[in-house]
């Protein structure tokens, strides 16, 4: 089991909310979630966590329930938080993995399939039917084997939602209500992948980690924090 590592964006935000007031992540919407690679960092982007986030059968984010505090560990120096406890259930096919990571203020939803068919180039928007996104969630596109994406898309940029209708809706750069222009609609099949949060603990394994068919399997990130405080005097 691989100690659990902080990011530096999670170390900055959580500076925000300590000094700064910033709001916290809502306590339910905690999610893990896996990928099949061992080169991600503590400078990793969210776009990077997730563009190798699984799609594999009947994968999904699972939601984590945080609670207690840990305690001190005065042998150690340190205060160690709860473990992180969650269960994964492979589907039809075989899971692998060699990467958990722990969202903060995720969606749920970690990706939908689509094709170029879905892309509609003359109103700049993209079908998928009774897709989960509303207005503001951000998301990333990844193409699939062999795929292109449509000229307009970019890989690893993150995008928001735009305008949604119950089973399409255009997106734009963050911070824009100007809809991408899509030029072509691609070829092959994409996927767009849910980049709502931010990633704020991740575990390597040594070596990937296999979920055989319509298997269990529990996962846990130990987390613990270097003892800090504050002393005062003269």
């Amino acid at each position: 089991m691989a100690q659990g590592t902080f990011t530096n964006a999670w170390i900055s935000a959580t500076a925000k909310i300590l000094f700064r007031g910033a709001t916290p992540p809502s306590v339910d919407k905690f999610y893990v979630g896996l990928a099949n690679t061992s080169s991600l960092s503590r400078a990793s982007t969210i776009a990077n966590f997730v563009s190798n986030e699984l799609t594999d059968d009947a994968y999904s984010r699972a939601q984590l329930t945080l609670s207690g505090d840990g305690s001190y560990n005065s042998s150690a120096n340190r205060h160690e938080l709860p473990i992180a406890t969650t269960i994964f259930t492979a589907g039809a096919t075989s899971w692998q993995f060699q990467t958990a990571f722990l969202l903060a203020d995720a969606h749920p939803i970690a990706s939908n399939a689509f094709t170029n068919e879905s892309v509609n180039a003359a109103t700049d928007r993209i079908t998928i039917a009774n897709h989960p996104w509303v207005s503001g969630d951000r998301l990333i596109f990844t193409a699939d084997e062999l795929a292109t994406l449509p000229t307009g898309i970019n890989a690893g940029t993150i995008y928001q939602v735009l305008s949604p209708a119950t089973n399409d809706f255009a997106i734009a750069t963050v911070g824009s209500s100007t809809p991408v222009n899509f030029q072509n609609t691609g070829s092959g099949a994409f996927h767009a992948r849910s980049a709502n949060g931010i990633v704020s603990i991740f575990a390597i394994e040594g070596s990937p980690i296999t979920i055989l068919p319509g298997r269990s399997y529990s996962y846990q990130i130990p987390i613990a924090l270097l003892n800090t405080g504050f002393v005062s005097g003269n």
